[in-house]
């Protein structure tokens, strides 16, 4: 895609998580609050972190309460931003999608969120406001949103959260914003996606392979039986295991993960958008063509029928449809238009 000249452009990718480090060499360049010059971080920033959720040490960590400026209290959300479009244009070119320009939502305290902060998180993204949180303009709002987070029961997330979180969802598709999810790193048992917002139809769901094309161990499977709806998932795969990317303040780590192969989707979306316009705003589409076109994977780690499908038809629930190409899926838009 890079080499036809699609690297991103005109394309707004968000991400919900720790934080982001903006400042960063391989980050500021892409932030659509950075003119080159000087910051503005009105609808390009939300901390949703507006009261303590650790009970220990400082309210909001490193980044306090309410941070006016992008900020990430770890390194999660600033490695997997990077994942996205990180290039610093001297060689460490970490992203997908480098042309595209990112905003963000800080939706957890040192790792731990609430039903509310992601909610909060999740409608400033259908609208982004002012830092005064006044003014919310639905134009701003991104193309394509990376969730690298869970909603497990400790974070106060029961059935009537579920529906919650559901109906959010729900609305950001409706208003053609892409929502991709991390799968989880409770596998290989079969069942282990259990946390939205990853178990959830609206939720393009991401599992992590190896290198060599292998569902890595760790890696949630379904079906989703925690709500009952015995869901397949994930949806897709895409490299989650010693992925190089940005932390803070300003180097680069390898980390592992379905945290890390969910920004894959969501910059591999960005390209599609960017090379074909008539996919923004209709992530059905770009789903269609990212699934139609996944490749199979090994399943070694678990070789049980999960959800009785077995590990070499697809989909199943150990790998979704098998890992993204986006090359491939750009090929069939040409060829079969728009689904």
């Amino acid at each position: 895609m890079w080499a036809l000249g699609f690297r991103g452009e005109n394309i707004v990718i968000a991400g919900e998580d720790t934080g982001y480090a903006w400042q960063h060499s391989a980050l500021q360049a892409s932030y659509r609050g950075w003119n080159g010059t000087s910051a503005d971080h009105n609808y390009n920033w939300k901390d949703g972190i507006i009261a303590a959720i650790k009970p220990t040490g400082i309210p909001g960590g490193t980044c306090g309460l309410n941070s006016q400026a992008p900020c990430d209290d770890g390194s999660h959300g600033t490695h997997t931003m990077g994942t996205m479009v990180g290039d610093d244009g001297a060689g460490e070119q970490v992203g997908a999608a480098p042309g595209a320009k990112w905003i963000g939502c800080r939706n957890m305290d040192r790792g731990d969120g609430r039903v509310e902060s992601y909610l909060r998180c999740m409608q400033w993204m259908l609208a982004p406001t002012d830092l005064a949180g006044n003014s919310p303009d639905p134009t701003k709002s991104p193309d394509v949103i990376n969730n690298s987070w869970g909603c497990p029961p400790s974070e106060s997330c029961g059935s009537n959260e579920f529906a919650l979180l559901d109906s959010a969802m729900e609305q950001l598709n409706n208003a053609g914003i892409l929502f991709v999810s991390a799968a989880g790193n409770s596998g290989s048992a079969c069942s282990t996606i259990a946390d939205p917002p990853a178990t959830s139809s609206f939720s393009f769901s991401v599992g992590n392979t190896t290198v060599a094309d292998v569902i890595a161990g760790s890696s949630s499977r379904g079906p989703v039986t925690v709500d009952a709806s015995n869901r397949r998932k994930p949806d897709v795969s895409a490299p989650g295991t010693a992925i190089r990317s940005t932390i803070p303040p300003n180097t680069y780590a390898d980390l592992n993960g379905t945290s890390m192969a969910a920004p894959h989707v969501a910059g591999a979306a960005a390209l599609l958008m960017n090379a074909l316009p008539q996919l923004r705003r209709n992530p059905q589409a770009v789903i269609a063509a990212l699934q139609g076109t996944a490749r199979p994977v090994s399943i070694v780690s678990n070789p049980n029928a999960c959800g009785n499908i077995a590990i070499d038809v697809y989909p199943n629930n150990h790998a979704g449809f098998g890992r993204i190409n986006v090359f491939d899926a750009y090929q069939r838009v040409l060829r079969n238009g728009f689904e």
